[in-house]
């Protein structure tokens, strides 16, 4: 394993400087969650951050991104929303030295909807309670707890009158749930380093490849009739329930085949989900009309397009084997998020750092594992060339769940580790 190049008693200095600032950080964390920033509507949190880090030594560039800044690129996820009045906050401590390693800490400030109020616990999904030492609320976990981490963690090195020789970059964006549009603006904006680290919630697993996903929408035609007549009609949803008997049988066949050494032999890389599903008008009226909503999962090593080609094949064999839907062919249309998947070698130097700062924090040793969903990740592999790596406080499993919630001791472990990570990289005495 890499040694770091800090000294113990810095190492030392910074972990107890984090320490003192644990109150400030679980209270800014909850302050995070309390306001609502679903996709589409970052601004009040913007605003609210953009206040915050002026007590920090940053250079601050805020900008609202417009679609023909970003339209253009192949990486662009087209969601629907209007750009324009959506700001995306970059702020660079500028290193002292220009030929020392930087580093981009990245995180996203849009969190997924709720759901139902009424089926969240400790004051609902904008509540920011703190029970038993965990932080209660939607993005509590994916991902403000990463992003109070990683300011946390600037924060604490400045304190300590610190100076990175490499330039260090905290990123905050917009509209990563719905394929990255605020990361990929600070991309063309020019924003550049030797290594980035996205905050996403992995458990405090290294993660340096992740999956990919794309959004599709099926429409499975039906011919409508009386309920007490359905013979004489055609189901959408009995249509619609023998294509997705065959995804499901093509998600199982994908996996059979797949082996890569940052997954385990079985794990479900890349999931098939069905989110929405909406067919028919009336209570006793056959359906004449099925439209479904999910993520089909894409194997690392795989193209876009060949995922595609691949769902696309599996519904049109089922139209053609059956009467109806060879007269009247499902369609398939993609959605919102289309995240390629993204392999930061194991090599890569940065992740030999970070597993040296989180030996340091004497955590159990790091795990090093691939992710089965699509991220940000893929923005700085293949589209800045930059290695990059997720890690960050917090279990994905409770990520755009009821109850979303994160542990506040891990979020300050996380703290520690990405100070002594950005001070052993970039260089900070």
């Amino acid at each position: 394993m890499r040694l770091m190049t800090l000294s113990k008693e810095l190492t030392d200095r910074i972990q107890r400087e984090v320490d003192r600032l644990e109150w400030s950080a679980v209270s800014f964390l909850q302050g995070l969650v309390r306001i609502p920033s679903v996709t589409g509507d970052e601004g009040a949190i913007q605003k609210y951050l953009a206040y915050c880090l002026q007590d920090l030594s940053l250079e601050l560039d805020i900008w609202c991104p417009t679609r023909a800044e970003v339209e253009h690129h192949p990486a662009f996820s087209d969601d629907g929303l209007p750009l324009g009045d959506r700001p995306v906050i970059v702020g660079r401590w500028p290193g002292s030295d220009g030929g020392a390693p930087s580093l981009i800490l990245n995180g996203h400030v849009d969190v997924v909807p709720p759901g139902d109020p009424a089926a969240w616990k400790n004051g609902g999904p904008w509540s920011g309670a703190k029970r038993e030492g965990q932080v209660w609320g939607r993005g509590s976990c994916d991902m403000k707890g990463g992003l109070v981490a990683g300011i946390t963690a600037v924060g604490a090195l400045q304190r300590l009158g610190l100076r990175p020789r490499g330039a260090v970059t905290l990123q905050l964006v917009i509209g990563e749930e719905t394929g990255g549009v605020g990361t990929l603006a600070a991309i063309l904006r020019g924003y550049r380093a030797d290594a980035a680290i996205l905050l996403e919630p992995t458990s405090l697993a290294i993660c340096p490849v992740g999956a990919g996903a794309l959004g599709f929408r099926l429409r499975v035609s039906g011919r409508a009739a009386h309920g007490a007549m359905r013979r004489e009609g055609v189901s959408a949803v009995e249509k619609f329930h023998t294509i997705f008997s065959a995804l499901a049988a093509l998600e199982q066949a994908r996996h059979a085949g797949f082996h890569h050494p940052a997954f385990k032999e079985g794990e479900l890389a890349a999931p098939l989900s069905i989110g929405r599903v909406q067919a028919g008008d009336w209570l006793s009226t056959v359906p004449d009309l099925l439209v479904a909503e999910g993520r089909y999962g894409v194997l690392p090593g795989e193209s876009l397009a060949a995922a595609r080609r691949q769902f696309e094949a599996a519904v049109q064999s089922v139209a053609q084997a059956d009467p109806w839907l060879a007269e009247h062919r499902p369609s398939v249309e993609w959605i919102e998020g289309q995240f390629e998947p993204a392999d930061t070698a194991v090599e890569a130097p940065v992740l030999a750092a970070l597993s040296a700062a989180h030996a340091a924090v004497g955590a159990a040793a790091p795990t090093v594992r691939g992710v089965p969903y699509g991220s940000d990740l893929r923005l700085f592999t293949n589209h800045a060339d930059m290695p990059a790596v997720l890690y960050g406080p917090g279990d994905a499993a409770l990520a755009h769940a009821v109850d979303e919630h994160i542990s506040s001791a891990e979020v300050m472990r996380a703290a520690k580790v990405l100070a002594l990570t950005v001070a052993d990289w970039c260089q900070a005495r």
